[in-house]
């Protein structure tokens, strides 16, 4: 009830350039609304000096009077401890003020375009490739502010982080090269993926939260002897810096095994799978304050597959 709906057109083309060669381009657009914890989340953390609040003007001005009595930003605030760690006096003229959008947390859009090639280059090479940029504007992230409330010359900083649209726009990039060769029975397969993105003015939290670099490695054959079939995969992703409301920090690159055996019975028309996720057990997490994963081991047995 907060937001109107949006029309998002998108057309995508695929061009058969040779035998088995196709090329493929897409403008999309699309739009995300802000969460209902974007727009009223109002929690109390840090033992009361921390507030996490929602975008909307209600909340923002009406309740918490972030018009009236402007806080400051997170980089002029930590230039203003600074300087009293320094002189022994804090210097009140470095604080900048933060001036929230009178329309409050809004919906962001974005505008997408991909250039693709899938095809096979050799009889037994395929190879999948594409890049990708979106540009998107109203893009939803959060700033840190602190407002005074206390007094000029005994000042008591509350501080407050609010979701916010940044200003102008931001970018994102990429792309990702795959490749399936087969050898007799054998399938090798690898892929690997580039995201990033664009810079963000100093006062906004970035939380795209993606890692750059992201490869999988594989090797599988459906019946290396009779009935008998294996498939294993190797996946690495890099670390990264994890932002939200909740908490921050670094999650640290990660690899992972897969693996898993089969078994054709042709007589009953069945095939059991034994095989597993992470099957070496590495502990990991792939966000900042998520519990840590290990492996899945699994029995599964198929009728008529």
């Amino acid at each position: 009830q907060n937001f109107e709906g949006r029309f998002t057109p998108r057309i995508t083309g695929v061009f058969t350039v040779a035998k088995n060669n196709n090329i493929r381009v897409s403008y999309q657009t699309g739009y995300r609304n802000p969460t209902t914890q974007n727009q009223y989340i109002d929690l109390s953390v840090g033992g009361g000096t921390q507030r996490l609040i929602g975008g909307l003007p209600e909340i923002i001005f009406n309740k918490y009077k972030l018009d009236a009595n402007k806080a400051f930003t997170d980089v002029s605030y930590r230039a203003f401890l600074a300087s009293a760690a320094t002189t022994g006096t804090p210097n009140g003229a470095v604080l900048q003020q933060y001036t929230f959008d009178s329309r409050g947390v809004r919906p962001e859009s974005v505008q997408s375009y991909e250039l693709g090639y899938k095809g096979l280059i050799l009889p037994n090479l395929l190879l999948d490739a594409y890049g990708y940029f979106n540009n998107y504007k109203d893009f939803i992230t959060s700033v840190e502010v602190y407002q005074n409330v206390g007094t000029p010359t005994a000042p008591s900083f509350v501080k407050f982080g609010v979701p916010v649209n940044a200003e102008g726009k931001v970018t994102s990039y990429g792309g990702a090269l795959g490749l399936d060769y087969l050898i007799g029975k054998y399938n090798i397969s690898g892929n690997v993926s580039y995201n990033q993105i664009g810079d963000l003015p100093v006062n906004y939290i970035n939380d795209f939260n993606t890692p750059k670099i992201r490869y999988n490695l594989g090797l599988g054959n459906k019946e290396i002897i009779k009935n008998f079939g294996f498939n294993v995969s190797y996946r690495w992703q890099d670390q990264f810096y994890w932002n939200s409301s909740f908490s921050a920090g670094q999650v640290p690159a990660y690899s992972s095994l897969d693996a898993q055996v089969s078994l054709k019975i042709p007589s009953v028309l069945s095939t059991i799978k034994l095989g597993g996720s992470n099957v070496m057990n590495k502990y990991y997490f792939t966000s900042y304050g998520n519990p840590a994963s290990g492996a899945i081991y699994y029995l599964a047995f198929t009728f008529n597959p």
